[in-house]
């Protein structure tokens, strides 16, 4: 998983090549061109020569209608040059560079600033990057099926399961659709196979369109991966999960826990608290007091008292599709 920059680095280099491909294969119709019609490189060369004629004569004060006269021959020039390349079945831009983004045509700047292109190219880096560990592009709120959600109470909240699970994702779907830095953490929770992963995958794709910096990242990986660069100079995959608009956690309870595991655990929660930066969680621990024996009460309390609640009821809708 890069970092925010390590993904606009790589944008840039991308929007280069585009560039340097945008050029290269101009220059390599302009010589097929020349090859074909020996007249063109006679007319481009005197084009560019009454060009600097023009500015010669303006530079030293010539008579109005000695550089009209110089004007009108490039004008006539440059329409003899058309019709030249017309007649050849090329078109007005035919033989320019052909630049992906006409904005900045190509080289990632307008007026000094970042070209939108280039931030939207990092989001597809990264909605490439999620996509190669998750089913992504599968993953949409419309496509989360309601009638496999049993339309009968829960004995245990006294909850009826579908309309419940409808208010979920009502829920979800507003909270995606109107994301900013002002969206509250949540804690989607429920037992295994109802459909938590893709709705927190379907949340990561809403938000990315919006164009949000969205980490997703299962627990397991993360906290592995955390490990094995325990000793490491730097940590790129820390500050990518640091600096996320949105971080989504998936799976909590998978991982192996250890004092360190648990150490950076309660860094990455308490950080991302304090600089205020929405974090989703899901988990399969439906207990707290078991949530709280794997994390330590400071975690759990932190937890807790940081996001809003999510709870998924129903029955294994993996298991139901399987069987359908």
């Amino acid at each position: 998983m890069r970092t925010k920059n390590e993904l606009y680095r790589e944008a840039l280099r991308q929007v280069a090549s585009r560039r340097q491909r945008a050029v290269t294969q101009a220059q390599e119709r302009r010589a097929r061109a020349l090859a074909a019609l020996p007249r063109l490189g006679e007319l481009e060369a005197q084009v560019q020569s009454l060009g600097l004629r023009t500015m010669e004569l303006a530079a030293k004060g010539a008579p109005q209608a000695e550089r009209q006269a110089v004007a009108e021959q490039r004008r006539q020039t440059q329409e003899k040059l058309r019709q030249l390349l017309a007649e050849n079945g090329y078109g007005p831009q035919s033989l320019e560079p052909r630049y992906t983004c006409p904005d900045c045509q190509d080289t990632g700047m307008v007026n000094g600033r970042l070209c939108p292109c280039v931030g939207k190219l990092a989001r597809q880096l990264r909605w490439k990057e999620i996509s190669e560990e998750t089913p992504l592009s599968l993953c949409s709120f419309e496509s989360m099926d309601l009638s496999l959600y049993p339309d009968a109470i829960d004995p245990a909240t006294g909850e009826n399961i579908r309309a419940l699970m409808q208010d979920n994702l009502n829920y979800l779907q507003a909270y995606a659709r109107e994301f900013d830095m002002k969206n509250a953490n949540l804690l989607i929770y429920g037992n295994a196979g109802l459909g938590k992963t893709h709705a927190a995958l379907a949340i990561a794709k809403t938000v990315l369109e919006k164009g949000f910096n969205v980490v997703y990242i299962c627990a397991q990986n993360l906290f592995s991966q955390l490990e094995r660069e325990r000793f490491a100079d730097s940590c790129p995959l820390l500050e990518a999960v640091m600096e996320a608009d949105l971080l989504i956690l998936d799976d909590l309870g998978t991982e192996y826990v250890n004092p360190y595991m648990a150490s950076c655990f309660y860094n990455i929660l308490n950080t991302r608290i304090l600089e205020n930066r929405p974090t989703i969680y899901t988990t399969n621990i439906v207990d707290g007091k078991a949530f709280e024996a794997r994390y330590t009460e400071k975690i759990a309390s932190r937890l807790g008292g940081s996001c809003e609640p999510v709870m998924f009821l129903g029955q294994d809708i993996r298991g139901l599709k399987s069987r359908m």
